[in-house]
């Protein structure tokens, strides 16, 4: 195939899927399927032209036809003349898919219309030329009563036994006359057992073509007409007084238990709270109940556990008896999951609340004013940002955690997932998620890290990390160790470059994982066991960055009484990391090892051994004396700004200087400075400063900076 195939041509392959469609087509087929119920169906695929309807319907033929029992009828009703026309071409289609002997391809045309004949019962003679043979069967059809043609056909599809699916698809794109010829022959025919028909058109192009001829002569009659035709209506994913009140709950309840879905009581109070004050107003037939009940026996298997319940069926009862406010939330997001205050000015956003309530108020014309409070407040429940704007309330970002963490439509992560009916590529699957927290204590390490690779590789190291840390509070002990082994251990699915400048690494996926085994060691009340798995990472991590990523944040707290551990421990991990380090580096030097790294180990050695690693340094210079300037190098401060994102060396300051002859000895250091550079070198030119030239720094002027200090802070000395 084309690999510069355009979107816009219809496709029938799984792999084939950019749009994650398949799962909603492979929902239906599989209804489709195992369905007992006897009855004719009828299925509506509603959509735009070139929104994908073609392909959904190549998608469910692709799913049957994995089904030794399923026949598959795709008929092209192009351009009859009349709808004598229509009938013979459809009931021949019948026939001949019905008939194992009329399918040979090696049989004329005109032999098949006279065995098709037979088959019905008519005697349609084989003239020989097949104009003639289809004309003289239109003559003969036209003389036979419909209904003895349907009886007919009945009882061929009764004999049968198969389950018969007829596609039919681009009503849309027929002529006014040809939709209304289509329409009257399902409505003609749809009472055939085992037979579903699967119609694929634009519900507002159809309605509108099939109102001129029906009461008003409207759309909305249109739109009534279609609503007795079509028992499940279907739209292609991104993109209801007491007995009837019975009816839909009945409806309702059959849909949960056939998707083995059970929920809480405080959701079903929370649904039916909802549902009876905004919804059973709406509700005025048995039909829309059908309705609402099909649409939830499609949408619930498919986001089962994926999305809070109770919203997907409050949202699923909007797009029912409330089109086009659900139309208006699928496509203007903005005014659901985002905030009404003024960005620069901290106030409120009145030109938005403003627009919000003008769009509220056209919505809601042709709706009674309790309809229209009953949806506000509906929408309300959903959406609780709407009351920033409606009722002058706000939200905390603690609530918004809230908002996600109980995979509410009203959280930007989960909103999109509602109206797609699928995990959108680059999110967490909750199902699989939690089946992988579930399994992690019973696990062995490496199957743990395999369950987080595939996670993180389905999605993204950050999304991924930000799921871990939304129930970080709430996993046991047990598996907090096993999830932090883990993840120290398969980094390199963490990145720890950010891309925002301002977050200064805070927001890397690197940074967020250290946080949160942090945090998990932190919410642990069992200290000793907090401090001996902080050994054990800081030990294991990898690769060494990471251990001293965790060092760092274990240290995080601003007073010495927020600090999960004692001085004494906080010693120990900076001996265990130093240890590690010499160990890893070998006969490397620690700067050349861990360059980034270096100051914080050079640090930690001078305070447990000062003349260990004077005698260390010495002996490293006097075999290479080019190390001392490598040595100045590494302490030089690594920066990056607005004006160069891209990290490099800044000034070799007075506060490094002190903080750096704290490590070393000075004069160590100067004797060595001039076995590399001499004093003319070193004074010839003047001294280059990054806040004054620019970026700018090389081995050179460290050296001059280094030089610099020593001087000015001799002078000081001695005037003091």
């Amino acid at each position: 195939m084309d690999k510069h195939i355009s979107s816009d041509k219809p496709i029938a392959l799984k792999e084939e899927d950019k749009f994650q469609r398949y799962n909603f087509s492979q929902r239906i087929a599989k209804t489709i399927i195992e369905r007992e119920n006897e009855d004719c169906i009828v299925i509506g695929i509603y959509g735009a032209w070139g929104e994908g309807k073609t392909s959904v319907i190549n998608f469910i033929e692709t799913e049957l036809k994995q089904a030794e029992e399923v026949i598959i009828i795709k008929f092209n009703p192009w351009r009859y003349n009349d709808e004598n026309s229509l009938l013979l071409q459809f009931f021949q289609k019948l026939a001949t898919s019905l008939n194992s002997n009329l399918k040979t391809k090696k049989e004329k045309a005109g032999e098949l219309l006279h065995k098709y004949g037979k088959l019905l019962k008519i005697d349609i003679p084989f003239i020989g030329n097949i104009g003639e043979t289809i004309q003289s069967a239109g003559e003969l059809l036209s003389e036979v009563d419909v209904e003895i043609l349907k009886s007919r056909i009945s009882e061929i599809i009764k004999e049968n036994k198969s389950k018969i699916v007829v596609f039919i698809d681009d009503i849309d794109r027929l002529e006014k006359t040809e939709i209304h010829s289509i329409f009257r022959l399902v409505k003609l025919t749809a009472d055939f057992s085992n037979t579903t028909y699967v119609l694929s058109f634009d519900e507002i192009m159809v309605s509108s073509a099939i109102g001129e001829r029906f009461g008003e002569g409207n759309q909305k009659a249109g739109q009534s007409f279609l609503e007795k035709i079509i028992q499940v209506p279907l739209k292609i994913p991104v993109a209801q007084p007491d007995a009837l009140k019975q009816f839909c709950f009945e409806l309702i309840d059959k849909s949960l238990k056939s998707s083995n879905i059970s929920i809480s009581e405080s959701d079903v109070r929370r649904f039916v709270s909802a549902f009876t004050d905004s919804i059973l107003m709406k509700l005025d037939t048995p039909r829309l109940a059908v309705r609402y009940g099909n649409t939830l026996s499609f949408s619930l298997p498919l986001l089962d556990g994926e999305v809070n319940i109770v919203d997907l069926m409050l949202i699923e009862a909007v797009k029912i008896f409330f089109p086009s406010f659900y139309d208006f939330i699928k496509n203007n997001s903005e005014f659901f999951i985002g905030i009404y205050s003024d960005r620069y000015s901290h106030g409120k956003d009145n030109e938005k609340i403003k627009l919000i309530k003008d769009h509220f108020e056209t919505l809601s014309k042709e709706l009674s004013k309790r309809q229209s409070k009953g949806i506000q407040n509906l929408l309300e429940e959903l959406f609780p940002k709407l009351e920033e704007a409606f009722h002058n309330r706000s939200y905390t970002s603690g609530t918004e955690q809230e908002w996600f963490k109980n995979k509410r439509i009203v959280s930007p992560k989960y909103f999109n997932r509602y109206f797609s009916y699928a995990v959108i590529k680059g999110e967490v699957s909750d199902v699989a998620f939690q089946n992988m927290i579930s399994s992690v204590t019973n696990q062995e390490e490496n199957e743990t890290i395999g369950a987080i690779k595939e996670l993180v590789n389905i999605s993204s190291p950050d999304n991924f990390i930000q799921k871990l840390r939304i129930y970080e509070e709430e996993y046991p002990w047990e598996t907090s160790i096993k999830l932090a082994k883990a993840i120290s251990i398969c980094t390199e699915l963490f990145p720890s470059k950010s891309n925002d400048f301002f977050s200064m690494g805070f927001g890397s996926a690197n940074s967020q994982a250290a946080i949160f085994i942090y945090q998990l060691i932190k919410k642990h009340d069992n200290k000793k066991e907090g401090f001996h798995l902080a050994k054990e990472l800081i030990m294991s991590a990898q690769p060494f960055d990471f251990a001293f990523e965790l060092n760092k944040w274990f240290r995080s707290g601003e007073v010495e009484t927020k600090q999960i551990f004692k001085s004494e421990q906080y010693t120990e991990l900076s001996n265990d990391l130093l240890d590690r380090a010499l160990k890893e580096a070998d006969a490397e030097p620690l700067f050349l090892k861990f360059p980034t790294l270096s100051s914080y180990l050079y640090s930690t050695w001078s305070e447990k051994d000062k003349d260990g690693l004077s005698k260390y340094v010495e002996e490293l210079f006097t075999s290479d004396p080019t190390k001392c300037i490598e040595l100045l190098n590494a302490f030089t401060p690594i920066m990056r700004s607005s004006a160069y994102p891209e990290p490099y060396q800044s000034n070799f300051s007075e506060k490094q200087f002190e903080y750096f002859i704290s490590i070393f000895d000075k004069d160590l250091i100067k004797k060595y400075v001039l076995l590399n550079f001499t004093e003319e070198q070193i004074n010839k030119d003047g001294i280059q400063w990054e806040e004054h030239d620019g970026k700018y720094q090389d081995s050179l002027n460290i050296v001059r900076q280094f030089i610099h200090w020593d001087k000015l802070l001799k002078g000081k000395t001695t005037e003091a």
